[in-house]
């Protein structure tokens, strides 16, 4: 099954989309798998963190920080697409949620494709 999720940002920032994908993969009602998350946009990234006000702010000093100011080169450096197991649910940390890592400096919608493999 491929979905796709839209992303309303605000423009640079991180996004949690652990629910969206939890509900997708119950959707299919399988019970074990993986969810494929890939974003086409050349300045989104697809991450795993604590969707925590703190941490998220110390990721956007930190890149924010980094000497290359092009943001196409920051971007390189975290991965387009992420891929989670999952059984009976997503196999996350206690405190990790999946986020889209947006690095474009205006806001938009922002497509996130997403593919269960039951």
């Amino acid at each position: 099954m491929i979905a796709e999720l839209i992303v309303r940002s605000r423009g640079r920032g991180v996004y949690d989309l652990t629910e969206r994908v939890k509900r997708l993969v119950k959707s299919v009602e399988a019970r074990r798998g993986v969810v494929l998350l890939y974003s086409p946009d050349p300045l989104c990234r697809l991450i795993t963190i604590e969707y925590d006000a703190d941490l998220v702010n110390d990721l956007l000093t930190l890149i924010g920080s980094m000497k290359a100011k092009n943001p196409y080169v920051v971007a390189s450096i975290f991965p387009p697409s992420v891929l989670l197991p999952f059984e009976d649910g997503l196999f996350l940390g206690a405190f990790q949620q999946v986020c889209l890592l947006d690095l474009n400096e205006e806001g938009g919608e922002r497509r996130v494709v997403a593919e269960v493999l039951a």
